[in-house]
């Protein structure tokens, strides 16, 4: 039979050897000898053996005392300390640890042994009630589950739905609070910019009328121009994001909507030969088709801007009552952080806002539907988006 394995952590070559000799004798495997307290806690965490012997006093690191507090955070693994140092303030520290022992150096093997036999034991017994209490509760569960396994299948049922509303309330708690800080931001921004950067597009634009410029010149008033119309845009989505209108609720075809979205942008995806299929089944939804198209024209220009040059991108639909799946399948280059995708302000565009994805995803909220990233890797990205048939 195996016996135990056995962490040694000692900076003394001479006493590792001799203890390692003492322990290998009496057949238990040494798995390593650790010189500091970094690579005691990396190798226990590694290896998880059955038993570590510490040295207290360790040179140039946390000394025994501070590894084995923090071995013992995150693992039930026994420790035995060495140490030269008897005194009673070391013995009160390394109490707190609740060590299974306390050997002053020099050790003597027997006594050694015999530590390490008697935790070991301790060890076993302790595992062995524990798992008796284990059995004894998983039978006693068992037993109550068999008695009442109609009455806990609908409670059930219901603590799911409630822990599911509960989520949703909290996740929309945080997005409230989310969008109130940036509803404050917002407003200044809307005071604060809007104002200047008209005064600064009326007079740039008067000056480039009336002047007659170099061509340097026209280029710089251009890069004026582009740049003020960047702000007007980043003010307009933030207020877009932070103000929820009301629905103007019609009825609509969603692959016509499809199609006139594909007739607009049409230029853009031939320049970048991006072939478009529309596989939406032809179909009539209720919804704000101005706010829909908004979201289908984000998402299409997102999946085009991550093609590089020639690939496809493909909306198809299927009906999972009462909603409708809607699937955007393009051929890019994938999503580089999906943990982000949705957060404010987030970007991996030069030019980008950040707010499009969230924008898109409140206004199907509204609609009683979701948007989602179902999966994405280099050549594939698939978002999903739920709306109510």
């Amino acid at each position: 039979m195996k016996k135990a394995d056995i962490l040694l952590v000692e900076d003394d070559f001479v006493t590792s050897a001799v203890i390692k000799k003492h322990l290998e004798r009496a057949g238990y495997n040494v798995i390593a000898v650790a010189k500091d307290g970094e690579s005691a806690f990396n190798l226990a965490k590694d290896s998880q053996p059955d038993l570590i012997l510490m040295d207290i006093s360790l040179r140039n690191s946390m000394d025994g005392i501070e590894t084995a507090s923090k071995i013992r955070e995150l693992y039930d693994i026994p420790v035995i300390y060495l140490t030269a140092d008897s005194s009673s303030e070391t013995i009160e520290r390394a109490k707190i640890t609740e060590p299974f022992g306390y050997l002053v150096k020099p050790v003597d093997g027997r006594v050694l042994l015999t530590n390490v036999d008697l935790t070991l034991q301790k060890q076993i017994a302790y595992n062995k009630r524990i798992l008796e209490m284990l059995k004894r509760a998983n039978d006693e569960l068992e037993q109550k589950v068999q008695e009442r396994t109609t009455e806990l299948y609908d409670a059930n049922a219901v603590l799911r739905n409630e822990i599911k509303q509960r989520k949703l309330a909290e996740e929309e708690l945080r997005k409230a609070e989310s969008l109130a800080t940036i509803g404050k931001m917002s407003a200044i921004l809307a005071h604060e910019i809007r104002n200047p950067l008209n005064s600064i597009k009326m007079n740039t634009d008067i000056l480039s009328e009336s002047l007659a410029l170099k061509d340097s010149q026209i280029k710089r008033f251009k890069i004026i121009q582009k740049e003020v119309n960047r702000l007007e845009n980043l003010v307009k989505e933030v207020l877009m994001f932070t103000r929820q209108r009301e629905l103007i609720i019609t009825e609509f075809n969603l692959y016509n909507l499809i199609d006139n979205i594909y007739q607009q942008i049409k230029p853009v995806l031939d320049e970048k030969k991006i072939y478009f299929e529309n596989k939406i089944r032809k179909f009539i939804i209720k919804g704000d088709q101005e706010k829909l198209k908004q979201v289908f024209l984000n998402l299409i220009l997102n999946s085009a801007d991550a093609i590089f040059e020639t690939g496809t991108i493909k909306i198809e639909t299927k009906l999972s009552a009462p909603m409708v799946d809607i699937y955007i399948i393009d051929s890019g280059s994938g999503v580089t952080d999906p943990g982000r995708l949705f957060e404010p302000f987030y970007s991996t565009k030069s030019a980008g806002t950040g707010l499009g994805l969230p924008v898109s995803q409140n206004i199907l909220i509204q609609h009683g539907g979701s948007l989602s990233l179902v999966s994405s890797r280099s050549g594939e990205t698939v978002f999903l988006i739920k709306l109510p048939v």
